[in-house]
């Protein structure tokens, strides 16, 4: 019997899946990379790595989620163990035969399978890893082009740096969320990373603080404010920064567009922040 959609949009954790198609978009803008086949084909390939890496990720941890997560569609039985392999599998697939840059996405799928199976279960050790992934895919724009104009090239690398740097702390956080007791001290000073990261690879690439780094202050102060004013860390809460830090990704990359006078494209991450936030509130992002 075939899974119900919804059940397979939420193993797909579906509404992450804006994030790293907006990662390409961004880093494209960053090098100065026209529209073209090759871009859309590689924001594809990037989806379906992510997509496959949330499926692989529950089929890895199905008997810790039997306990820790049974809300997950594994353990609730909504999907069976044979269709998410499949899924896993064709993901996989459908990622290298789409990419334009075959052994950057492959590079990025074992490293996804070495997260799932192995590093993950490391604790801290896997926040270096999954910020390596981030940063790898916001990266992909220089896979495409290698070629491209070395000024370019290098504020690319630093915002890819600074995103990796983003996304372990976020990582870190969610080790945080498996822990009986973490100091509350910890968890905001974690928190403080993401934004200040951020605002570093977007004045970098401004060569500014206006127009982007200014417009990603904003928001990036009000996220710091509120943790200011956290006492009690508990994993639901920290699992709502969690969200928030997720959004605020495609925020980040919006703001990167912006900074090369991408205009559109920085208006086209913006509004997917939206229709995600919304799918946020029916399907966990974590």
């Amino acid at each position: 019997m075939a899974p119900r959609p919804l059940a397979v949009l939420r193993l797909l954790r579906v509404g992450t899946l804006f994030s790293p198609a907006a990662d390409v978009v961004a880093s494209a803008c960053v090098l100065g990379l026209p529209w073209s086949a090759d871009l859309v084909r590689a924001i594809g390939a990037s989806v379906a790595v992510y997509a496959a890496g949330m499926v692989w990720n529950d089929i890895a941890d199905r008997h810790v989620d039997a306990v820790r997560r049974p809300e997950r569609p594994l353990p609730r039985g909504d999907v069976s163990l044979p269709f998410a392999v499949l899924l896993g599998i064709a993901l996989l697939a459908l990622a290298i035969g789409l990419s334009p840059c075959r052994g950057h996405h492959t590079l990025l799928a074992g490293l996804v399978l070495v997260y799932d199976f192995s590093n993950k279960h490391l604790g801290w050790l896997a926040a270096p890893l999954m910020g390596s992934l981030r940063a790898l895919n916001l990266y992909t724009a220089a896979a495409i082009a290698p070629a491209s104009a070395p000024g370019a090239s290098t504020d690319l690398l630093l915002a890819a740096v600074c995103y990796g740097v983003y996304v372990m702390a976020v990582t870190v956080l969610g080790v945080f969320e498996d822990q009986p007791h973490v100091r509350p001290r910890a968890v905001a000073a974690v928190q403080t990373a993401p934004p200040l990261a951020a605002l570093t690879a977007l004045l970098a690439v401004q060569g500014g603080p206006w127009p982007a780094p200014a417009l990603f202050a904003l928001p990036a102060l009000l996220f710091l404010r509120r943790n200011s004013r956290m006492r009690d860390w508990s994993p639901a809460s920290m699992r709502r920064s969690m969200t928030w830090l997720l959004l605020g990704t495609m925020l980040f990359t919006a703001a990167l567009a912006l900074a090369r006078d991408r205009v559109i494209e920085a208006l086209g991450i913006v509004a997917t922040i939206a229709p995600a936030r919304w799918i946020a509130r029916r399907i966990s992002m974590t």
